[in-house]
């Protein structure tokens, strides 16, 4: 299994949420710059405390589907509205467009997250995910990452058990070199975390999965099952795919109407009203500013059981792997 970790506290029992712009300074070993002073008072406020002390901002700006084009627009348009956490990947394929906006900004004053692709040959996979790493930071224009994800389980998953050990091994490696404060995961079920637990040093500090209103506040258990092992649980899609009913159906407006809030304020403030840290997208100004505006109000708790409730619409964590 992981090596053992001191205990830590959550939002209901897991992880600390954190108010200050404090929690943001980065480790020594990285730097000491602390975010400037003119960061918008939204940036900082709210981070998640990682198992290895890292804060991490609870709301990341997201870059799939993306043309390079749009990819830079955007991420200069986020970090110019308050977003300090953009999420990126080897496979979208738009990676230095992401780092052009990137170097208008002091390195301090951004979260980066980033990802790099699952492999199936044991034999190679330390190799070529090596690769892939140094490709991330290259194509970033970066000497370090803040958050380097595994992207998906392999197809078959388990049955390239030792692949996605000898995957970990060269983030583990990645870790160690302090090119990234922290790794983790992403779209991976129990059995792909148990896989990597019996040869890991470095027990992942994220799991990011789909999770949206519809699915139940711990699907599969899966949520609840990183709670135990310190491995804290990061939203994608959390509007749902292909629907407006987190947008524009009567549960989450008639909540909204309450709140002064709109319907998708009330689906991304029920995530990260769970303490999970949530990655949003849009390339509207005025989306992307209504996106930020998730505290200092709350549902009710009877909107919020209305809200766990919701069997719809229908999700599920990974795409990769069932449980």
């Amino acid at each position: 299994g992981y090596p053992p970790r001191e205990p830590t506290t959550t939002p209901q029992t897991n992880h600390r949420l954190t108010t200050g712009r404090t929690m943001l300074l980065f480790s020594c070993a990285v730097s000491s710059a602390q975010a400037p002073a003119s960061v918008p008072p939204n940036d900082l406020a709210h981070t998640v405390k990682l198992n290895n002390g890292v804060a991490m901002p609870l709301i990341s700006l997201g870059t799939w589907q993306y043309s390079p084009a749009v990819a830079e627009s955007t991420v200069r348009l986020g970090l110019s509205l308050g977003y300090n956490h953009i999420d990126a990947a080897l496979d979208y394929k738009n990676q230095r467009s992401v780092g052009k906006a990137l170097a208008e900004h002091d390195r301090a004053s951004y979260f980066l997250t980033t990802k790099v692709p699952s492999r199936t040959s044991a034999s190679s996979a330390f190799a070529d995910t090596s690769k892939d790493l140094a490709a991330d930071l290259e194509q970033l224009g970066l000497s370090y990452v803040d958050l380097m994800l595994v992207h998906f389980p392999p197809v078959g998953n388990t049955l390239h058990c030792a692949a996605m050990q000898e995957q970990w091994r060269a983030l583990e490696t990645f870790y160690r070199a302090k090119k990234a404060r922290a790794i983790g995961v992403s779209n991976y079920c129990q059995s792909s975390l148990r896989c990597i637990a019996r040869a890991a040093n470095v027990t992942p500090a994220v799991n990011q999965i789909k999770y949206h209103i519809g699915m139940g506040p711990d699907p599969i258990g899966l949520r609840s099952y990183g709670d135990r092992l310190g491995i804290v649980t990061q939203a994608y899609s959390p509007l749902g795919d292909g629907t407006g009913e987190l947008i524009s159906g009567a549960l989450v407006t008639g909540i909204g109407a309450k709140h002064n809030k709109s319907g998708a304020q009330v689906s991304l403030r029920w995530v990260v009203g769970h303490g999970v840290p949530v990655s949003t997208k849009s390339t509207s100004a005025s989306h992307l500013t209504a996106n930020l505006d998730l505290f200092g109000w709350e549902v009710s708790a009877q909107e919020k059981e209305a809200l766990d409730a919701a069997t719809s619409p229908k999700g599920h964590p990974s795409f990769m792997c069932d449980a």
